[in-house]
């Protein structure tokens, strides 16, 4: 086969289920959504979008609301408690009874000083929130039905809830309720339930309800200024700009409409503006991160809009990275769900006789087989996972324990042992398998909740030992990682372990003589992927503003093309929304960068030269130019839902250094087999998410 030529396993076996956005909450760059499955994550807004921590769903109750104050995350649900998260060791910290079983909304006030929750049983509790707890204040005189949903006026004095007919004003400083104001009902027999609600500071109520309406408020008077029926459905969700003259609405309709404050003949209306539907199912929430509107829901896709300028960047229902691994050796994929891990085999080639050429489809003389499903204990959440190069060894951690197992596989028999870990060993954030030399024994590096690394002997036949913890004490005060560490991985002879936590901290340990052997200059971004070539021993790092270094780990020093690289990356490049995920080399071209993010794979060969920061990338399996902010190619489902298909595409000929495919969909992973010549594709396409969604709002449209 010709060396520029490579054959690609695309994979479509990942049975990805979409889990609905709940809530969401913004603050200082960085978005906390919750999930059906009551995950909450945390996304990076700074430059590109990514998730930057994830802290596991539990089984009991549920989170209905989220809030920032001071970059402390609390939550509230139907268990009836208001939850503070530890964001270091990703669970939660402390957590409060509200008054009288479940809660349903929750609101910070404007100082930060205090925090409100309504209740299924009518009432509004009221938290002080000090420097390292809440404290119980005092709750609002109880009213009749649940509170759906609060907001604090921007003065701290009055507190505004919606329920069942019914909006109120109350008087924080005596807890009674000053107004309420009535809501129309469309049948008599059926409530009219306030989905949400927002005041400004000159005290107009917004609300929106079941009706599909969005309501105009006199707060002072308790009157009705307007009331507009935008959506033909719930309307579940609002927001409101920081300055006050805008508002934004969806809901069951999943229609985002837009209104502007105007004023005309001295007083001022909400006018309905622009209208976009970008969701196709119901939209659960709204939040404002500057002039962007971020909206998610049942469809369980991250939207980030604006306009003017129109733009709109959709972010899938992914795991967060790494949820796919590969076992070098047995050609074996480790996949990553909530409660499972599945290991596939991959399939193999027939032999061709015909010349092969770029972007044809190989027929397959061995089909994929799933080897083996693996099932946490209890349904606990999986946290991390990773398999051994050789395939032996399979390791996986929840919040509790760590679990590791000898996968045996001979003379077309699997045995699965399992293995008890040292009992210094409790949970990990995340794990890797040194690479082995030799008879060496296998070592599992362990990230701690603490942000310090265990490294532990695996062995089948003796007992597993702790072989040494990098911390401060262990490394004289050198190996000081500030935040979770997220980013791991090794040289191939075993002897480098680099790991990268979210404060820009990158460490490369000595992981045979047990000590700090460099650190990495800060970078103002945080890393987001990074990897050692195999074929030496420089490392790669993406960060999140798209920058890309190259550092040769043995003479602690940028290399000198990293230093060129800095200033020639091309400027479509650096404006992408998606930030990388993976990087990895092929060892037949030790010279070519490989990486990729949601939806493009990109290539950077150190031999060519570079183009102007202008100039557009060239798409490498077309052999044409292209913008990396055009439409994606249409995309075809698969005939199954589990299928693997084998291709080959070319390394394509042109001139500069940097070129992009966008042959794939929703990438949950790419990289290469260490044979040479072979990549791996796992593609979740976004019909197969799709059918995991329930039906949306039915509309009637002209001629069908």
């Amino acid at each position: 086969m010709d060396k520029n030529l490579f054959r690609i396993h695309s994979t479509r076996f990942y049975d990805v289920e979409p889990k609905a956005i709940h809530s969401m909450a913004f603050e200082s760059n960085r978005l906390a959504l919750s999930r059906s499955d009551n995950s909450i994550e945390i996304w990076n807004m700074t430059h590109s979008p990514h998730i930057e921590k994830l802290i596991p769903g539990s089984t009991e109750g549920s989170i209905e609301a989220l809030v920032w104050s001071k970059g402390r995350l609390f939550s509230t649900g139907l268990h009836g408690f208001v939850v503070e998260y530890d964001l270091i060791a990703l669970s939660p910290k402390a957590s409060y009874a509200v008054t009288s079983g479940s809660a349903w909304c929750l609101a910070v006030n404007k100082a930060h000083t205090h925090l409100a929750a309504g209740t299924e049983e009518g009432y509004v509790c009221l938290f002080e929130i000090y420097e390292e707890s809440l404290m119980f204040f005092k709750t609002m005189d109880k009213q009749e039905g649940r509170i759906l949903s609060l907001s604090w006026h921007s003065s701290g004095d009055f507190i505004v809830t919606g329920s069942s007919n019914a909006i109120r004003v109350w008087n924080v400083q005596t807890g009674h309720a000053v107004n309420r104001l009535s809501l129309g009902r469309v049948d008599h027999f059926k409530e009219t339930l306030v989905w949400c609600i927002a005041i400004t500071d000159d005290f107009v109520i917004i609300t929106g309800d079941s009706r599909g309406m969005t309501s105009f408020w006199n707060g002072k008077l308790g009157t009705l200024i307007d009331e507009v029926n935008a959506h033909k459905a719930d309307v579940l969700c609002l927001c409101l700009s920081e300055d006050q003259k805008t508002l934004y609405s969806a809901g069951v309709d999943p229609v985002i409409v837009l209104f502007a404050r105007v004023s005309a003949g001295g007083r001022d209306q909400w006018i309905r503006s622009v209208q976009r539907a970008i969701h196709t199912h119901d939209v659960r929430s709204l939040a404002l991160a500057g002039p962007k509107l971020l909206s998610g829901g049942v469809d369980a896709y991250l939207c980030i809009s604006s306009y003017p300028p129109k733009a709109l960047s959709r972010y899938p229902p992914l795991p967060q990275a790494p949820c796919v691994q590969m076992a070098q050796g047995k050609r074996q994929l480790l996949l990553r769900y909530p409660t499972s891990l599945d290991v596939w085999q991959l399939g193999a080639a027939a032999p061709s006789v015909h010349h092969l050429s770029a972007n044809t489809f190989l027929k397959l003389s061995q089909e994929p087989a799933r080897l083996l499903q693996l099932k946490a204990k209890d349904d606990e959440w999986i946290v991390c996972a990773t398999v051994s190069p050789a395939g032996d060894y399979v390791a996986y951690a929840t919040e509790s324990n760590v679990y590791i197992y000898h996968f045996i596989q001979s003379a077309g028999t699997l045995q699965l042992k399992k293995l008890l870990p040292p009992e210094e060993v409790s949970t990990c954030h995340r794990m890797m398998f040194i690479h082995q030399r030799g008879s060496e024994p296998a070592r599992l590096l362990l990230a701690t909740p603490k942000s310090t690394l265990q490294l532990i002997d695996v062995s089948s036949t003796e007992p597993m030992k702790l072989v040494h913890t990098f911390n401060r004490e262990t490394t004289n005060g050198k190996f000081a990682m500030e935040d979770c560490i997220h980013l791991m991985d090794c040289s191939s002879d075993g002897r480098f372990a680099a790991v990268a936590d979210h404060k820009s901290n990158v460490v490369v340990l000595d992981v045979q003589s047990f000590q700090m052997y460099v650190t990495l200059p800060r970078y103002q971004s945080h890393p987001t992927a990074l990897a050692f070539n195999p074929s030496c021993d420089l490392m790669v790092v993406a960060y999140a503003d798209h920058k890309i270094v190259e550092y040769d780990v043995p003479n602690r020093q940028y290399t000198s093309f990293s230093k060129k690289l800095s200033e020639h990356l091309p400027v479509q490049w650096l404006n992408r929304s998606c930030a990388v995920h993976h990087i990895t080399f092929d060892v037949r071209h030790p010279d070519v960068i490989i990486l990729h993010d949601d939806s493009v794979i990109y290539t950077i060969d150190k031999n060519k030269e570079f183009s102007e920061p202008d100039a557009k990338i060239t798409k490498f399996d077309t052999g044409t130019e292209d913008s990396l902010d055009a439409p994606p190619v249409p995309f075809k489902a698969p005939s199954a839902a589990q299928q693997q298909k084998m291709s080959t595409a070319g390394g394509g000929s042109s001139s500069s250094c940097f070129g992009m495919s966008k042959k794939y969909k929703h990438l949950a992973y790419f990289g290469a087999l260490d044979v040479g010549g072979e990549l791996v594709a796992v593609e979740v396409s976004p019909l197969a998410l799709e059918k995991h969604l329930p039906p949306a709002l039915y509309k009637k449209r002209f001629g069908v």
